[in-house]
């Protein structure tokens, strides 16, 4: 909605539009209220570990191999209420991922759960050396640099 200015309205601006600054009453915004005062020791205790736990979440729903809800190519449905839908059901599987992963640690002992994949098992690079079967062949061949086709760039 747009209010219309008219000549009335420009020669006699409201109040709101033309004083510097406002004061609120102490009730004013009350139910928005902290216990504790923005920023102290008292704050980061009581709302840190909700914030990081916050984001941990969104890190987890947004995993590429997983649900991937950030990624909009994994939903290629039109509509909004499609989208919130499948959105929804995306939801519900991190959840139940996340339920899975807290009752298996609590089944180990709390220790970690997770699976290591288990390191190749190749040689060392500075151990491996070719196979020969003869000395002719162990011998080194001189390169002849004289016939590149292109020649060193000079400055």
């Amino acid at each position: 909605m747009r209010i219309p200015v008219t000549d009335v309205l420009a020669a006699h601006p409201p109040k709101i539009c033309t004083q510097g600054s406002i004061t609120l009453p102490p009730d004013a915004g009350a139910k928005f209220r902290q216990l504790f005062a923005h920023e102290s020791d008292e704050w980061h205790r009581a709302y840190a570990t909700l914030r990081n736990s916050n984001e941990g979440m969104n890190g987890f729903i947004k995993d590429g191999a997983k649900e991937a809800v950030d990624d909009p190519e994994r939903r290629r449905i039109g509509g909004v209420a499609d989208q919130s839908v499948l959105v929804a059901f995306q939801l519900f599987s991190a959840n139940i991922r996340k339920i899975n992963e807290f009752l298996t640690l609590k089944a180990v002992g709390g220790k970690s759960a997770r699976k290591l994949r288990s390191r190749r098992m190749t040689r060392s690079l500075t151990t491996w050396a070719p196979e020969s079967t003869t000395a002719a062949t162990a011998t080194a061949t001189v390169v002849d640099t004289s016939a590149d086709p292109d020649p060193p760039l000079s400055a």
